[in-house]
């Protein structure tokens, strides 16, 4: 039987992690998603035939091996190459599924008629069992969808993403993860198909992925000079995604670029000067950039705001789940 939805997971040396992911995807046949394929690709890794979840009724399991580590762009690609679902899923190899997403998702596109749909995502530094739901996350992604901040940072990380599988149709080479980028290749893509495409991005507002972010990540504390490198990195990668895609100087969403790009060196002088990010640092910075953009809160604090998150002088919580946004002008 033709596969529904096509998985895509790269790896790397993460076999244990890697075990828990695919087992969340297995699961997901239990909440009725018939002819799931899960494409793992080991991107230079060591051996991973244990974490396999093979011989499960309704899956099937696709391996790549790279015998050299190409990155995460070259990695999902590869995966991309051969996936024959009549939709397309991600998920990176530290994060899982939660019960009922790849169902979710996969009925609100066919309602809905979206081309991506993507879930709210729980974020936590706490190994999670599959199958389960955490008993406390109060960071997540919960975005509602707004393109013009979306042109400003990126809030839907890959694994949160369902979409339809243009390679059904045919050649489909413009769907491809930007190798040259060395971060940011989620985002980029995402631009892309919205203003190349004309693709629709859909929100499902319930929370479908478990993302971990273990505690030392470049975007929890920043803790050493090798973090100050990282935060360089980032900061070009944004630099070249925001020339491909060039808005109109003073508008809305230049004026929240240019807040973003002050972020990254209100994190510098921090790190620069000895002192720490607060965990979840990026998170709680680019709720305090979605809110200002969205009009709940006033655009001339969002700097200060910034800062304080930063640092952890803020008490307000940025990250937890909030109503939805008032209409922006």
């Amino acid at each position: 039987m033709p596969a529904t939805v096509s998985v895509i997971v790269p790896t790397r040396d993460r076999p244990g992690s890697l075990a828990d992911a695919l087992r969340s995807v297995a699961l997901q046949h239990g909440d009725g998603v018939d002819g799931i394929e899960i494409v793992v690709v080991n991107d230079g890794g060591g051996d991973i035939a244990g974490a396999l979840p093979l011989g499960v009724p309704g899956v099937t399991v696709r391996l790549i091996s790279h015998p050299r580590p190409r990155g995460q762009a070259a990695a999902r690609n590869a995966g991309l190459e051969v996936a024959s679902g009549r939709f397309v899923a991600f998920l990176d190899d530290d994060d899982l599924y939660l019960p009922g997403h790849l169902s979710r998702a996969l009925t609100a596109l066919e309602v809905s008629g979206a081309d991506v749909m993507y879930a709210d995502c729980l974020l936590t530094d706490a190994r999670c069992v599959p199958g389960e739901m955490p008993q406390v996350s109060p960071y997540r992604y919960d975005f509602a969808y707004d393109p013009g901040i979306l042109a400003v940072a990126n809030f839907i990380p890959t694994s949160a993403v369902v979409c339809r599988n243009p390679a059904v149709h045919g050649p489909a080479s413009w769907f491809r993860f930007d190798p040259e980028l060395p971060v940011l290749v989620d985002w980029s893509l995402w631009l892309r198909l919205i203003h190349d495409r004309g693709w629709c991005f859909e929100r499902c507002p319930q929370p479908g992925v478990v993302f971990h972010r273990a505690q030392g990540d470049v975007a929890v504390t920043g803790r050493t000079c090798a973090h100050l490198d990282e935060l360089g990195r980032y900061e070009d990668a944004y630099r070249t995604v925001i020339a491909r895609w060039p808005v109109t100087p003073g508008s809305r969403v230049a004026r929240f670029r240019a807040l973003f790009l002050e972020t990254f060196q209100i994190a510098q002088t921090l790190l620069a000067t000895g002192q720490r990010l607060v965990p979840f640092a990026y998170e709680g910075a680019l709720r305090v950039l979605y809110d200002g953009f969205t009009g709940r809160l006033d655009e001339a604090l969002v700097p200060a705001r910034t800062a304080a998150v930063l640092s952890g002088e803020d008490l307000h919580d940025p990250v937890v789940a909030r109503e939805p946004a008032a209409p922006h002008p």
